[in-house]
């Protein structure tokens, strides 16, 4: 069972191509050798290239997906250094508010269902009928990553994570890809675009205190176009701590501003742990 747990809570708790050249153009005006305007192309070339930077960063951050309602289905694949397992979970949000989750492993049986709010979490056990009520603090004792409930929407919609109040420390362009360092409060966070700069395809978090030794990657792919947002149908999930989870999600369905379809009676109190 806390197989279930681990990937409950990792599921509760993912500018144009003329950019570029704009950058590139900076560059190249740097590499002639104009000694009268060398100093002053290359005050002007950090200046419009961390400009251009900036911008496009503020629009994948405004270009996040804005929604009332989600209903998904996912498919999810994952493993640890002991052993590896998949669920189907089906999952519906209403934003800010609340979110449904329902965990089906081998034969469709339902192995968990889990309610999520702003202050907390509602573990439901079908098969023992056991009901356990804990704070949401209870998904960072799971994941070692400090989610809160914004966070866990982000994760579950594809949207970026920890990006909110950072500073960009570097940038650089790799095989047609830009990538940016970002500096936050908890987290560095290194991303990488696609060629034209739209949607991000690669986050990397790496903690602030070293000594916390917490990790998490996450890979964006096969974008669906949707209501003029982004939406990543898969991802890949890495996260490091004491120890290491993988996990592959597939959207294998999913619509949003609906009525939600994947709701459940919440159990009246009980005992918590």
């Amino acid at each position: 069972m806390k197989k279930v747990l681990l990937i409950a809570g990792l599921i509760l708790c993912l500018a144009s191509c003329s950019t570029y050249r704009k950058v590139q153009v900076i560059k190249d005006a740097l590499s002639k050798n104009d000694s009268t305007n060398t100093e002053l192309i290359s005050k002007k070339a950090k200046i419009d290239s961390a400009a251009i930077v900036k911008g496009i960063i503020q629009k994948i951050e405004l270009a996040k997906i804005n929604f009332t309602t989600m209903n998904a289905r996912f498919k999810v694949d994952y493993e640890t250094l002991k052993n590896a397992d998949n669920y189907i979970v089906n999952a519906s949000i209403q934003k800010g508010k609340a979110i449904y989750l329902t965990v089906r492993g081998a034969m469709g049986v339902i192995g968990l269902k889990a309610f999520i709010n702003k202050d907390s979490v509602i573990l439901v056990y079908p098969l023992s009928k056991k009901v356990e009520r804990k704070p949401l603090s209870f998904l960072q004792e799971v994941l070692k990553i400090p989610f809160t409930y914004t966070t866990v929407e982000d994760l579950m919609v594809g949207n970026p994570i920890f990006m909110d109040n950072t500073n960009i420390v570097s940038y650089k362009n790799t095989n047609g890809k830009l990538q940016v360092g970002l500096m936050g409060a908890l987290f560095k966070n290194l991303i990488i675009l696609n060629e034209d700069n739209t949607k991000i395809v690669h986050l990397k978090l790496d903690d602030v205190d070293i000594n916390q030794h917490r990790t998490c990657d996450i890979s964006y792919s096969d974008h669906t176009l949707y209501a003029g947002f982004q939406f990543p149908q898969y991802r890949d999930i890495s996260i490091a701590a004491n120890n290491k989870l993988e996990v592959h999600m597939e959207v294998k369905e999913f619509g949003f501003d609906e009525p939600l379809k994947y709701t459940f009676a919440i159990p009246k109190p009980g005992k918590r742990k």
